[in-house]
Parts: C-alpha cells; structure tokens; sequence
C-alpha cells in the first residue's frame, strides 16, 4: 500500500500544482502560465511534467487502488465496466478527435491558426471536454476512491484552462475569435 500512497499523492500535487499554475494566470493576467509563451520556456515545461506525472499517477492509482470506491456494490462489476469503458473509450476518442483536428501547436498550448471547424463547429473547448468524460469513465471503471479524487482535482484544470485562453486567443485573433465566440459555446450548449 506505501506504493499506492506515493503515487496518489504525487498525482494529486501534481494536478494542485495544474490547477495553481491557472489561478495564477488568472489572478495575474501579467504572468501567464498557460498557455505558455512558447516551447522553450518553463511554462511550457512546468505544465507539461505536472501533466504527465498527473496523468500516469492517476491512471496508476486507479489501478493500484481499484475497487475501493464501492461503485461496484451499487451499479455491480458488470455496471461499473460497462458504464466506465463507454465513457473511456467516448472521452478519449472525443478529446483525441478535438487534438487532431487542432493540430501539434494548438494542443501544446502554442500559437497556431484559429480553429472554428469540425468538433470546434459545436464546442470552443471540445478537447477539454473529451477530458472531462475520459476521467469520469476511469474513475468509474477502476472504480477507486483515490483516482476519483485526483480525477476531481484535475477536472478543475479542464474547466479552469479555457477562462486563461480565452483572453490569449481573443489577443492574438481578434474580431474573427470574437465572432466565433459569439456563435459557439464554450463547452457545449
């Protein structure tokens, strides 16, 4: 268990360490974080490393520490499996789309062209979306108590990062940005 303790809580400072980066940035307008200011600069590496370590810690945590969150007692093995997978399997396929269609640049969080089609037709923020579902599906598949928490704490960053683009990407491309904002939602709606 001193395995599973080490890796929950290095993914959940990982992903309080995400969702700081963004308060700050949203507190200090001056000191953006995220997006970053480009590839070769410590935003971009502070984010990246916490996303990953976040990320594999939580899905290693699911694992390690699968069955005790008690879903399984309510929905059954069988729910939890089924339940789960689908929302795995939609939200990784929905936030893979989204990324795709965005392009390396854009998913990085670097500058690249303003993207309006496609999942980005219906959604301004359908990648963070797919993240959402993807995590919820994990933490009903592995059904652990400890990737639900983690899986909580980094569902603040999906929701938060939008608010700290939006003023990046309404700077960088005005009035076609601002239009598109006006027609489209910033999930979904």
């Amino acid at each position: 268990m001193i395995l599973c303790d080490v890796v929950f809580w290095g993914a959940l400072t990982a992903a309080l360490g995400l969702d700081a980066t963004l308060l700050l940035t949203l507190a200090k307008p001056g000191l953006t974080i995220w997006p970053p200011p480009g590839r070769d600069t410590w935003q971009y590496r502070l984010t990246w490393a916490l996303f990953g370590i976040g990320a594999v810690g939580f899905l290693v945590v699911g694992g390690l520490d699968a069955g005790s969150f008690g879903l399984a007692q309510w929905m059954g093995k069988s729910g939890t499996l089924i339940v789960g997978s689908a929302l795995f399997a939609f939200g990784t396929a929905l936030a893979s789309y989204a990324m795709g269609y965005l392009g390396r640049q854009g998913a990085l969080g670097l500058e690249a062209s303003l993207v309006t089609g496609g999942p980005y037709a219906v959604s301004r923020n359908p990648g963070y979306l797919g993240d959402l579902i993807l995590v919820a599906g994990y933490t009903v598949l592995s059904d652990s108590r400890l990737a639900g928490i983690v899986g909580a704490v980094a569902a603040v960053w999906f929701v938060l990062a939008p608010f700290a683009e939006e003023p990046w990407v309404e700077e960088h491309y005005g009035d076609a940005y601002r239009r598109y904002k006006e027609r489209c939602p910033r999930f979904f709606g």
